[in-house]
């Protein structure tokens, strides 16, 4: 992050992760929505929903950094979070709970270095008063090959969507 007064953050809780990203980043937040799951989809993409008819894919950061998490059941409390970028290739987040707006100190960001986490998706630890929460790079969540691999599966799942649209 660049030095002086940080971007305001949005943080969540996905599983047992306390996250947060740039707000910047963030196009809209949804609440939870139908979630249609194909078979044989990689285990950390949720499914896809549409989205004003459009689909979008819907990755769960939850199983993506806890190798052993389930999905479990989704309560009132869930939200998509939808990233700006290309639908195909930039999936939403399934979050348990979207916390908060915050606007941390400088010196509450604490980097991680990038061989921390998996494509250095995790550029920070931020020390907040009740806990800390990870800062996530949206465009570091999925390899270049996973995000192609995304755009295949989205693509299968539009035109699926469209074999059964009425009307």
């Amino acid at each position: 992050m660049p030095h002086g007064a940080p971007d305001p953050l949005l943080l969540f809780r996905a599983g047992d992760h306390r996250l947060a990203v740039s707000a910047r980043a963030v196009r809209e937040v949804l609440p939870l929505l139908p979630i249609a799951r194909p078979p044989t989809l990689p285990r950390p993409l949720a499914g896809f929903v549409d989205v004003r008819g459009e689909t979008l894919a819907v990755l769960s950061p939850a199983l993506l950094f806890d190798g052993s998490a389930g999905l479990g059941t989704l309560d009132l409390f869930a939200h998509l979070i939808r990233p700006h970028g290309p639908a195909a290739t930039t999936p939403c987040l399934l979050v348990d709970r979207v916390e908060d707006m915050i606007a941390p100190e400088p010196e509450a960001i604490r980097p991680v270095e990038p061989e921390a986490s998996h494509n250095g998706a995790i550029l920070a630890e931020i020390i907040l008063p009740d806990g800390a929460a990870h800062l996530l790079s949206l465009e570091r969540l999925l390899s270049e090959a996973e995000r192609e691999r995304l755009a295949a599966l989205a693509a299968q799942a539009e035109t699926r969507a469209a074999d059964w649209a009425t009307g």
